[in-house]
């Protein structure tokens, strides 16, 4: 879906970049939300939180330790989920084009570099990550070219109620999986006990799609990468 394009404006997008940082980082430290998986991977990247990053500066960090490239394009456009998910079995992703202000915090009606930057790649950089994530594009990728449309429903379950929506049990508690809750104030929502459902595989099958233009209100909750990575294997071997 293609909208009305905003462009990188280099006299505000380093001032809203580092507001955006401070300010919704603060808030997932009181929330506890922060994923072990997301903090390692973030570590790795040597993001300069008081500029936006670049996408060659970012593909050079990330090769060390999976092989992403990030192509910076000139157009805000949601990609149609067979060619996000090509990409991604390319080890390739796309980054937008502007960034967000402090305003649009809670929510962005439109594709930001914020929300690329700070949703995906941190996690992309950990190898068991990236591994689930490939194997998910890959099994998608299959599907589409047989047109096995019961399993397109349940991957398109996995990739917006998991991989942008989903709560992971950690050690250390009940923390943020998904990608949105890294660039959204959306992440008050899901750490309200009353919003939080264990994942069962009915689940898979309920036709919840994740919506981008409200807060979803129910937020599913797994126990682990391995149980992720189990679920989309047993998509997999029925193709």
């Amino acid at each position: 879906m293609k909208k009305v394009a905003r462009r990188f404006d280099p006299q505000v997008d380093d001032k809203n970049w580092s507001i955006l940082f401070s300010t919704h980082f603060q808030q997932l430290q009181s929330l506890n939300a922060i994923s072990t998986l997301w903090i390692n991977g973030f570590s790795k990247l040597g993001i300069d939180n008081s500029k936006r990053p670049l996408a060659e500066e970012l593909t050079l960090a990330i090769q060390k330790y999976t092989p992403y490239t990030f192509i910076q394009t000139d157009e805000n456009i949601i990609l149609e989920q067979i060619d996000w998910y090509t990409m991604i079995t390319n080890y390739q992703m796309p980054l937008t084009s502007f960034v967000r202000t402090p305003e649009e915090l809670d929510y962005c009606d439109e594709p930001d570099i914020w929300h690329d930057v700070m949703g995906h790649v941190p996690f992309l950089a950990e190898q068991d990550y990236s591994d689930m994530y490939r194997l998910l594009a890959k099994t998608y990728v299959a599907a589409y070219r047989t047109e096995r449309q019961d399993l397109l429903k349940q991957l398109d379950f996995i990739g917006g109620m998991i991989i942008e929506l989903g709560l992971i049990s950690e050690p250390g508690g009940i923390k943020a999986f998904g990608s949105t809750f890294y660039s959204s104030g959306e992440v008050k929502q899901a750490f309200k006990k009353e919003n939080q459902i264990p994942f069962t595989l009915d689940a898979l099958d309920s036709g919840e799609s994740y919506d981008r233009h409200s807060f979803q209100g129910k937020y599913y909750v797994f126990d682990s990468l391995e149980q992720l990575v189990e679920v989309i294997k047993r998509i997999a071997a029925r193709l």
